[in-house]
């Protein structure tokens, strides 16, 4: 019976194939979907767990430096963090502005690069702040300083165009949940030719000499329908329009703005530097706590049903808008009240 579920996506994929072949497969599809071959994509349950196949697959000493910023996820910054502790490295935060324009946030992470950071992470669309970084010309500028570099993509897989092969980071890691109509526990884990050598797996399992993308198919007992299911998760994406796609949720995020101004919140960044997702700043009547934005969140789907993201960065409260094919202006409005109704936490 525990086969079953795995047969019938199998089936799928490549009739009569074994788990192995359909899951290379399925590394093939999302490969042409992000413009780099399959055999340098590994499947993943999510990004984080590839962030830390990651930074324990380069070798750090004390007086090395890993690169990461104020915007960054913070199970990211955490796992940074820990393995610092390790190896005697040091996070190198770079502070970007809340408002910055793409310029700016290229600039700070430039002026802050040295010789001594052995990684730099870097969002390609932040959570908290929901911003598109200009991430080609990052990349560009720390390979001038031979920084190797991963992505931290999470959110872009599906969200926005992706073209590896173009911004031609060292990794890339995403979730195909999140953007791609995807299972959750479904995402991948690129890595450049010149490094795939190096990359390797958290769980040391079967296939662990069969070098990157295969020492990753295989990391004991785990469900890897989610996987299999991805590219149909493409083709219904692909059906759906991606740019007619793109078209509805920025519309939808141009009118959140007008909509939400009757609550006094304001967009922190114009829409060219959004994908499908913006984040607006709430007024506060008192100093920002650190817990306002988690109260903020919950509190809308507790006692609104409204579920939206709540972030407190820096000084500001953010409330942030992810639209989607399934959202529409009914959606901004019951949002817009449920502000006005409940408030939030300082307001």
């Amino acid at each position: 019976m525990e086969e079953q579920p795995d047969r019938f996506f199998l089936d799928r994929i490549v009739p009569g194939a074994d788990k192995a072949t359909a899951l290379r497969a399925v590394a093939d599809a999302l490969g042409e979907f992000v413009g780099v071959s399959g055999n340098n994509v590994a499947l993943l349950e999510n990004a984080t767990s590839g962030t830390q196949a990651v930074l324990n697959s380069v070798s750090f000493e004390p007086g090395d430096q890993i690169l990461i910023t104020n915007h960054q996820y913070n199970a990211v910054r955490l796992a940074v963090e820990t393995r610092c502790r390790e190896t005697g490295a040091t996070p190198l935060v770079v502070q970007i502005p809340m408002r910055a324009s793409y310029g700016e946030i290229r600039a700070c992470i430039r002026d802050a690069a040295n010789r001594k950071v052995k990684l730099a992470i870097v969002d390609h669309i932040t959570s908290p702040t929901a911003l598109v970084f200009p991430i080609r010309d990052i990349i560009a500028d720390l390979h001038e300083l031979a920084i190797p570099v991963l992505v931290d993509g999470a959110h872009a897989l599906g969200q926005i165009p992706l073209d590896l092969a173009d911004i031609e980071p060292e990794w890339y890691v995403s979730n195909a949940h999140k953007w791609l109509y995807s299972p959750k526990g479904s995402a991948f884990l690129y890595a450049a030719p010149q490094v795939a050598g190096m990359t390797r797996p958290t769980t040391v399992s079967h296939f662990v000499e069969l070098g990157f993308p295969r020492a990753f198919d295989y990391v004991g007992t785990r469900d890897c329908t989610g996987w299999l299911a991805i590219p149909a998760a493409i083709t219904f994406l692909e059906e759906l329009g991606f740019a007619e796609f793109r078209d509805h949720n920025q519309a939808l995020l141009e009118r959140a703005a007008g909509i939400l101004a009757d609550v006094g919140a304001e967009p922190i960044a114009p829409l060219e530097m959004c994908g499908a997702m913006r984040s607006f700043a709430l007024p506060q009547s008192r100093e920002l706590q650190p817990d306002d934005g988690i109260a903020l969140r919950d509190a809308l789907w507790h006692e609104e049903r409204v579920q939206v993201a709540g972030h407190a960065f820096g000084a500001s409260l953010l409330v942030r808008i992810s639209a989607q094919a399934y959202v529409d202006e009914e959606d901004l409005s019951r949002l817009k009240s449920a502000l006005e109704r409940r408030g939030w936490p300082g307001r």
